[in-house]
């Protein structure tokens, strides 16, 4: 859609269109969807510029999770948020993707070439190849149980998510994602209770989700996007969203300066002026100026003024058609004939220009035709026309010219002879100008009526299938548009009766999309056996992989506008080339290799289990999840079950795993009965999951009604079904005689308070007979009162332990920081000597007062400050008591303290030494020592030091003996 530069026309041309999000003035949105392909593009590859960029997966994961939670957080969705993620296209898309990426491969092996030649020295680690961002590839796969993971987490973690449906259409369900957007978005509209004043808002970077957008016709939609700058120099992509500035396109003032462009239509059509059908049709001239499925008609630019022109065409010819153009998706052929002939006159207005210029030229150079092959074809036309011409009869346009002025002399004859040979020298130059392009451009040898007539003939059909595409859905999944180039306006005709069929086929499978769309350069990003394919000489389809290409600007201005020259794929060559190599994927290749449904979730509190990591040392487990339920996708349509309906569903097939799983788990119930109560069950076709009744709770009516409400374990337990009995009728006489709110809380009852703010008071209700009705009752409370901290935690500095680090307490020792290390951690003596150990026994005499690889501390003695370990004078004093009592052992250490390991009889060498009665006596003053049972906390935790805890304590003391209070409730 000649992106930026349709959304830069439409930016300049309706300027109240967008407003810059500001917080707390944003406008409430029912449902908020997400082309999340920009995202990630956004998030992995930020500076494709920068060759020294890297970036790691778990890094791309977590921007992605936090770009998401900020978008979610800037429209606060009330009842649906969408994401999704492209899938495998159609055909017709494919010839774009195919040209980006290798575009885009190309540009990366360049930029990397200049960076070697001017000597910079590049990271060893792989760069972050976006052709990746594929469906099919194991990034694809990583990045979409990961997206599942965190709708998993949010939903589980916090509280604005759950209450939003939430849907998850990944890269495993077929169709790009803004258009699987607008399947759910016609899937909602059809359904009978759907609202008409739902309010949407949909995000992404495409300029055409204005036309997707305006196809719904919903009143209330919105388009979020990140602030576009035009002109000046190109700038790094921010990619924190805290630092982007974010736009909302209102797409209902579209709408108004639509009405408003084409409103002199009101006074000139004789039919019904409808402002959704001019949007209509609004949306089909947006299609001519080229989009991501066909090029744009020859020399019409949106920068060269194309849009005013279709937009004046339409309002000068509209009156004589006797209706709208676009019905709705289906082209009216007559119509947009009659349109296209009326557009055409550009075609001969821009060879004009180019014609005064070749006559400006063949006026200095002396040449009559300055083309020669223009010139044959006009002498060639020229004798064919006075071979053709009757005696006696002259060129029509002679008659008029003599019915004007019949007395002119020769010499007026010969001035309008002039005329007329520039006329037919006029269109044979245009002719001429046109067959060049066409042979130059699509390589053709014979410009021929029947070639004429299929361009027309396939561009027509591109438009329809455009049109539905965009209204109604995939219309030909194999479809695509086989030219580089579009004809010129003036050669589409007699397309009035053209019949135009699609055959709806199938999507390729991801891997059929990879090998179709990627180059060679990133043929990693397939399954090993399908890369040969790319590279060996022998493939069947080594043509479409050309390490080397043409690009042609066709006249657009900008290199990444600029038409890739590569061949288009044949789908049966290519399907017939893969299908020897599928019987070499791997099972994990492919699970890969399919395609699946869109993923619904929402919060279900009664449910709870583990959801496992997709990545543990990078991201924890979720301990509490939400209940999936997959969408049925029927071809063509999308049927969406909300709610806690099922979608019906039947078992194909069952893996290995999961035929084991059944077995294990059947004979597991089978053993249980027959062992422990004597029971064969015999064999089994079905298991129910079920959970127990743990008890009730009562829960009260608005009119003071009680009645019983059943809860339910957590844990859901299976039960074979011959072993269940329905319909078991249970009588409890205990709850019999509870019917009001007056019987479940008669007067003088003692009750404890569970909500805010009094949580744990004890009260005594009182007479409640005028409350009852409204299902209240009146309690007074005894509220205790709370001790006053407010000086405490002010001053809580001064009852604080003082920490010092270890080389201070070294200094005050006369010792090395590396005994203080030592001592108040671990240390080891052996029995008998190095040379000489007796037994592996081995005694710890460290005072124990830290722990590093269990990351505690002692508090009260040590503390941990980043990385390194403080203490106390607690400590202090402990180490100079323990110096004092075995001097030569803390003398040996200092002597050998690259050694992990000490022994008795190095330490104490002397024959009257004994160093197991020395060790005995260390570990026994230590055992006997208040440290020792002190207990140990993680250096992750705040604890607050003896001192404090004694004046909280002093504090709560001098609270009770004041009297308590009472509180009417």
């Amino acid at each position: 859609m000649g992106v930026p530069k349709f959304y830069r026309w439409i930016s300049e041309r309706y300027p109240c269109l967008s407003e810059v999000v500001k917080e707390h003035q944003i406008p409430e949105f029912d449902n908020l969807y997400l082309d999340m392909n920009g995202i990630i593009h956004q998030c992995s590859h930020p500076n494709d510029d920068d060759v020294h960029f890297r970036i790691s997966d778990d890094k791309i994961f977590t921007d992605i999770f936090h770009y998401l939670e900020v978008l979610f957080r800037i429209i606060k969705p009330r009842k649906v948020f969408f994401m999704a993620v492209d899938g495998v296209a159609p055909r017709a898309k494919m010839n774009q993707q195919r040209g980006r990426r290798f575009r885009s491969a190309k540009e990366a092996e360049d930029k990397i070439k200049k960076a070697i030649e001017k000597g910079e020295t590049l990271p060893t680690e792989a760069r972050f190849d976006s052709n990746c961002i594929t469906p099919g590839t194991e990034f694809m796969a990583r990045l979409h149980e990961h997206l599942k993971y965190f709708v998993n987490m949010k939903i589980s973690t916090d509280k604005s998510w759950q209450g939003v449906t939430i849907y998850f259409s990944g890269h495993e369900t077929p169709g790009e994602g803004e258009h699987k957007i607008m399947e759910f978005i016609r899937s909602e509209k059809a359904k009978p209770d759907h609202d008409p004043n739902t309010r949407h808002c949909l995000y992404g970077l495409d300029a055409d989700l204005i036309m997707l957008g305006l196809t719904s016709h919903e009143a209330h939609f919105s388009l979020l996007r990140e602030e576009v700058r035009f002109g000046g120099k190109k700038t790094q992509r921010v990619c924190a969203p805290e630092e982007t500035t974010f736009h909302l396109l209102h797409l209902s003032l579209m709408r108004e300066y639509i009405d408003y462009e084409f409103s002199a239509l009101k006074e000139k059509i004789t039919f019904k002026y409808d402002i959704e059908k001019i949007i209509d049709d609004w949306i089909l001239m947006g299609f001519l100026v080229g989009n991501d499925f066909i090029p744009h008609l020859p020399h019409l630019h949106i920068n060269h003024d194309a849009l005013p022109l279709l937009y004046g065409t339409y309002i000068a010819i509209l009156p004589e058609l006797g209706g709208y153009i676009n019905e709705s998706g289906h082209l009216n052929l007559p119509r947009f004939e009659r349109y296209l002939v009326k557009l055409s006159d550009f075609d001969r207005e821009h060879f004009s220009e180019v014609f005064v210029d070749l006559k400006w030229f063949e006026s200095k150079v002396g040449n009559k035709y300055l083309n020669e092959a223009a010139g044959a074809a006009a002498e060639e036309a020229k004798n064919c026309k006075e071979k053709r011409k009757p005696k006696g009869q002259e060129n029509s346009l002679s008659w008029a010219a003599l019915d004007k002025s019949e007395g002119e002399g020769v010499a007026s004859r010969d001035n309008f002879e002039d005329e007329t040979e520039d006329d037919d020298l006029f269109e044979t130059e245009f002719r001429q100008y046109k067959r060049t392009y066409y042979m130059t451009k699509m390589g053709v040898d014979v410009v021929s009526d029947e070639f004429l007539a299929n361009q027309a003939a396939c561009y027509v059909q591109a438009i329809q299938w455009i049109l539905h595409y965009y209204y109604h859905g995939v219309q030909s999944w194999s479809w695509y548009y086989p030219y580089h180039y579009a004809p010129f306006l003036s050669d589409i005709r007699s397309i009035s009766t053209l019949k135009i069929h699609f055959e709806l086929g199938k999507p390729f499978k991801p891997f059929e999309q990879l090998l179709a769309v990627l180059p060679s350069a990133s043929k990693n990003l397939l399954p090993t056996c399908y890369q040969h394919l790319m590279t060996s000489e022998d493939s069947p389809i080594i043509e479409y992989y050309p390490p080397d290409f043409k690009t042609d600007l066709n006249g657009k201005q900008q290199e990444w506008e600029a038409v890739v020259l590569i061949p288009f794929i044949d789908e049966t060559r290519l399907l017939e080339a893969m299908e020897t190599c599928n019987h070499s994927l791997k099972k994990e290749e492919r699970k890969r290799n399919q395609h699946s449904e869109c993923l619904m979730c929402w919060y279900d509190r009664d449910t709870e289990f583990t959801y496992s990591s997709p990545w543990p040392e990078k991201f924890p487990a979720i301990e509490r999840c939400c209940t999936r339920f997959y969408i049925e996708e029927p071809p063509g349509t999308q049927k969406v079950y909300l709610g806690k309906t099922a979608p019906p569903s039947k078992v194909i097939q069952l893996t290995d795993k999961e035929q084991s799983n059944w077995t294990k788990e059947i004979q597991g119930i089978s053993e249980q009965y027959l062992r422990r109560k004597g029971i064969i069950i015999n064999e089994t076709s079905a298991v129910v999951y079920a959970q127990l009744l743990t008890g009730r709770k009562y829960q009260i009516s608005q009119n003071g009604e009680v009645r019983l409400e059943k809860q339910w374990s957590k844990q859901i337990l299976p039960f074979v079904y011959q072993t269940i009995v329905k319909d078991i009728r249970a009588f409890d006489s205990r709850f019999s005689n509870i019917k009001t709110l007056d019987d479940l809380f008669p007067p003088r009852t003692m009750v404890f308070m569970l909500g805010t703010p009094y949580y744990g008071c004890t009260g005594e209700v009182q007479d409640s007979g005028d409350l009852i009705t409204e299902g209240r009752i009146r309690v007074v409370f005894s509220i205790p009162c709370e001790p006053n901290l407010d000086a405490l935690i002010q001053n809580q500095h001064k009852y604080s332990i003082k920490y010092n680090p270890g080389y201070v307490l070294a200094g005050r020792l006369g010792v090395s920081g590396y005994l203080v290390s030592r001592f108040t951690g671990s240390i080891f003596i052996g029995r008998g000597s190095r040379r000489n150990p007796h037994g592996d026994h081995k005694a710890n005499v460290g005072l124990n007062l830290k722990f590093n690889k269990k990351n505690e501390e002692v508090p009260g003695y040590t503390k941990k400050v980043g990385n390194e370990w403080m203490y106390s004078s607690a400590a202090e004093q402990l180490l100079a008591e323990y110096i004092e009592r075995a001097p030569e052992l803390f003398s040996y250490i200092a002597k050998n303290s690259q050694e992990d390991v000490f022994y008795e009889d190095d330490i104490w060498p002397g024959e009257n030494e004994n160093g197991a009665e020395k060790v005995q006596e260390i570990i026994t003053w230590l055992k006997g020592h208040p440290v020792s049972t002190l207990s140990r906390s993680s250096c992750d935790l705040h604890i607050l030091d003896a001192a404090i805890v004694e004046k909280i304590e002093e504090e709560v003391e001098k609270c009770k003996v004041l009297t308590l209070r009472n509180h009417d409730s």
